[in-house]
This record gives C-alpha cells, sequence and structure tokens, in this order.
C-alpha cells in the first residue's frame, strides 16, 4: 500500500512506498504480498527447507519479476525471514 504526502518545499505529491523489504545479496528489495505469502505456506505445513523455499519462491514470482540468476539468492532469504518468523 502506498500512502500519499504532500511536499510542503515544493507542494508535489510524494509516494511513500511500504511494500516489505528483504536483503537478497546485499540489497534490500521490495517483496509484493510477503506477509501474505509467508502466512499462505506456514498454513501449507510443509516439513523440509527445501519444499518450503521452492514454494516461496514460486509464490514471490506470481507477482514479481525474480531474474533466473539470482533466484536461489530470493530463495535463501525468503527461507530465512521464513524461519525467522516460525522460530
Amino acid at each position: 500500500m502506498e500512502k500519499k504526502k504532500e511536499c510542503k518545499k515544493c507542494g508535489e505529491e510524494l509516494v511513500i512506498d511500504e511494500t516489505p523489504k528483504l536483503k537478497v545479496g546485499g540489497r534490500e528489495v521490495g517483496i509484493n504480498d510477503l506477509d501474505d505469502i509467508m502466512s499462505d505456506v506456514m498454513a501449507m505445513e510443509l516439513k523440509d527447507h527445501v519444499s518450503i523455499g521452492r514454494e516461496l519462491l514460486r509464490k514471490v514470482k506470481e507477482n514479481d519479476f525474480v531474474p533466473s540468476s539470482v533466484e536461489k539468492e530470493y530463495e535463501r532469504a525468503l527461507l530465512d525471514e521464513y524461519i525467522r518468523r516460525t522460530e
């Protein structure tokens, strides 16, 4: 969800990006619907990290472009976030 505010100095509208961020390969990237994706995968009750990571990446790719060259980095970052949220 984006919030809009007005710049007091110039009067132009500013858009504040509130897309959840995740550190992937040392850079912060926005992931649309990250909280919903995490909840959906948690509800699947998958047991092994390989399956969890693949499912997280699959769901992210439904709404966001993930370059094939960094898919493994995304998968690792998503799995790390999933583990952090479930501990």
